[in-house]
């Protein structure tokens, strides 16, 4: 090899490696410390997409106190889910920056309805499919999706994942989950063949929330971003969160019967989920709750008592 061959490919290396820096140079990112976060990869500014009326705005904490009962209440919950693996509650905190679990409780790798929670993966799904890119009419849905959490949004994202075909979608959403190693995760809405979807595991939830936060697959940054715009949740995970923080993330709600992930066989379930991003002191976190509970409560205490307990944050 001569060594014009040598540099010749020493410079398309270093092209490639300047290219795939540039690509993910936003992630990771958060709202307290980059003063754009607010602006998209593709140049337009959150705040100025308006979903149902209202411009988009980053959503914080609700600010409720957590008094000596809800302390406790929190306690009790923490120590029950963390010793029954079939406990309704199933959750993982996870410190994003390190991609290290704080905490968990015993069933945080059994699957449970994901209800409106899967969505993330619809719109994970669909970004990188584009290679991160979005139409305005597709951030428009994603925003509709993400924010309000439109389930006219989601199936119609889902089909266009599919290039028109709903269930191509599906097999495409799962095939994305699959190739980050989400191996539990079913995260398209309906059956794709006889596999039913919408069925997630808090632990491979968190990790996802890992990959979105450091840019691990085109598109990542949109979803992140959006994320944090999310309105719903304000007497759910975001209760006891003091409202000077930043709190994005995406809930999922169902009263109604469902096939069980263990038996195959149906079951009624009251589907009370929060998944939470949100940063203490310079550092991500991710919080994911699962809860068959049929009370907002559960996430809530969870949120109140972890964030207390485990980022230095202090009242």
């Amino acid at each position: 090899m001569t060594r014009t061959t040598v540099v010749r490919n020493g410079m398309a290396a270093l092209c490639l490696l300047f290219v795939a820096q540039t690509s993910w140079s936003a992630m990771p990112t958060n709202p307290v410390s980059d003063r754009e976060f607010t602006i998209l990869p593709n140049g337009k500014d959150l705040r100025t997409i308006s979903v149902s009326g209202e411009r988009l705005s980053l959503s914080r904490g609700t600010g409720q106190t957590f008094g000596s009962s809800a302390k406790a209440a929190y306690q009790k919950l923490k120590a029950d889910s963390k010793a029954d693996p079939n406990h309704k509650v199933h959750w993982v905190l996870m410190d994003l920056d390190g991609g290290r679990v704080l905490d968990q409780s015993a069933n945080a790798d059994k699957r449970l309805f994901g209800a409106s929670s899967s969505k993330i993966f619809v719109g994970a799904g669909l970004l990188d499919k584009q290679a991160g890119a979005l139409s305005s009419s597709q951030l428009q849905l994603m925003s509709d999706m993400l924010v309000v959490s439109s389930n006219t949004a989601w199936t119609n994202l889902q089909s266009q994942v599919g290039d028109g075909n709903s269930d191509k979608g599906r097999e495409r959403v799962y095939g994305f989950t699959q190739r980050m190693g989400y191996e539990q995760t079913r995260g398209f809405q309906g059956y794709w063949g006889s596999m039913h979807g919408n069925e997630l595991t808090a632990m491979e939830t968190a990790e996802f929330l890992h990959d979105t936060y450091m840019g691990n697959y085109p598109g990542a940054e949109t979803l992140w971003k959006l994320m944090h715009a999310c309105r719903t949740g304000a007497s759910r995970g975001r209760k006891y969160m003091p409202s000077s923080l930043y709190v994005g993330g995406k809930t999922g709600t169902y009263d109604g019967s469902t096939e069980n992930p263990e038996t195959g066989k149906n079951y009624n379930v009251a589907i009370r989920n929060h998944v939470l991003i949100f940063n203490v002191l310079g550092r991500q976190y991710g919080l994911v709750v699962l809860a068959n509970t049929g009370s907002d409560e559960s996430a809530a205490l969870l949120a109140g008592g972890l964030l207390r307990e485990y980022t230095g944050f202090a009242d």
